[in-house]
């Protein structure tokens, strides 16, 4: 699904993302906001306001880069998360705006460190991580429809 060499870069970039990852994530929501005005209702912005959406999206970031060649290991966040995302209707249409506003705050926290290389292994990383919780989030809501409201 993704290649050794996305894993090797995108695990290497992990320090780094544990340095400066709520700086990140915090110019991630910054740029989504402002070119997403429309997204904004489905967020807690309290949680914005006072950092801890930003640094929980921060240690997610850099789980998922510690962890790349180990999904197994992130499924409990991952289910937590889509489970989340459910909750406030999240659609796969959404995952592409996310991932713009990742790519780009990264680029613009990290600087030169961001080579095309790197943003080239996030990108891949991103989208096949994306793919997970899209898929995921389908079963969720198929599964809420079985049952009714349960």
């Amino acid at each position: 699904m993704i290649s050794q060499q996305t894993i090797d870069i995108v695990k290497s970039t992990a320090p780094i993302l544990k340095k400066n990852g709520q700086q990140i994530t915090t110019r991630m929501y910054e740029i989504m906001f402002h070119n997403h005005p429309e997204i904004r209702e489905q967020f807690n912005m309290s949680a914005q306001a006072n950092g801890s959406q930003p640094a929980k999206l921060a240690t997610a970031v850099y789980s998922y880069a510690n962890q790349i060649d180990n999904l197994r290991a992130l499924m409990p966040m991952v289910e937590k998360i889509a489970y989340r995302h459910v909750q406030t209707h999240v659609t796969p249409e959404q995952y592409p705006i996310v991932g713009e506003s990742l790519l780009q705050a990264m680029k613009d926290v990290l600087g030169e460190a961001a080579t095309e290389e790197v943003m080239a292994a996030w990108t891949e990383a991103y989208q096949a991580l994306s793919q997970v919780f899209i898929n995921r989030e389908h079963d969720i809501y198929s599964d809420s429809q079985l049952c009714g409201v349960c």
